[in-house]
């Protein structure tokens, strides 16, 4: 499977131009979308721009709320600032702080070890006291077994014990693209099992089932999460490319 193109196929999409990260170019390439209007399927807010910055190429997609000043910033982006110019020239074109993330794609299989299970419905009383560890402030989890059913269905919630207490946990993100061929991974740790290795064991383990199911593992995280990043690298991935995003 060639991880790199279905990769590249996906963020496409989410720029809003088939396949425009598989194809060369070399000036920063700007595509308006109306994808940009709305949120995408899972997430809370629209990225009324969202710029992909790999290597060289640079692609900005942009939707309705952009117009008024894109062709400011079509007129002072470079495809050679570093990302940290080109968050200050956002923030000074529409007077807000933009989010940075960092995308990954998937290199190579690291076998899983045997400290990680697949869970199935015998555990949702597990599942439902770690996410209340995990989300002390979410008071309505009426729709959590539903979900938690929904995962075990392709084997996407994998767990890490401590005798008989859920430790560390994966998570299958609602994919708004290519939803039958790639799969983001979620994991939460409780804070006093973090940096003992039961999120790289839940890690591999969960890249091993998505595989299995014939799709691509994705990744993404804030560029400040330095354990996210590390966890990344040790369960395969590698760095695909900046994101930089703005909601107004």
């Amino acid at each position: 499977m060639d991880y790199l193109k279905k990769t590249l196929e996906y963020y496409s999409k989410w720029l809003g131009e088939e396949q425009i990260l598989l194809r060369d170019f070399e000036e920063v390439q700007y595509v308006y979308s109306t994808e940009r209007n709305e949120p995408q399927y899972g997430y809370g807010e629209a990225f009324d721009l969202y710029i992909f910055i790999k290597d060289k190429k640079m692609v900005v997609s942009y939707g309705d709320k952009m117009q008024e000043k894109i062709n400011e910033l079509k007129k002072n982006l470079k495809s050679s600032m570093s990302t940290n110019d080109i968050k200050s020239l956002i923030s000074k074109i529409y007077d807000r702080e933009p989010k940075y993330n960092i995308k990954y794609v998937f290199s190579n299989i690291n076998p899983p070890d045997n400290k990680a299970i697949v869970l199935n419905k015998e555990h949702y009383m597990n599942y439902a006291d770690f996410f209340r560890k995990c989300n002390a402030n979410c008071s309505n989890i009426d729709w959590l077994e539903e979900y938690f059913n929904e995962m075990i269905q392709e084997n996407l919630c994998v767990g890490a014990f401590d005798r008989e207490v859920l430790v560390s946990c994966s998570d299958a993100p609602g994919m708004p693209y290519m939803s039958n061929e790639v799969q983001e991974i979620g994991i939460n740790t409780l804070p006093e099992y973090r940096g003992k290795g039961y999120a790289t064991s839940v890690c591999k383990k969960c890249i091993y089932e998505i595989l299995g199911n014939g799709k691509v593992p994705q990744w993404s995280t804030s560029a400040n999460n330095i354990a996210s990043q590390r966890l990344a690298e040790k369960s395969g991935f590698v760095k695909l490319a900046d994101v930089i995003t703005l909601s107004l």
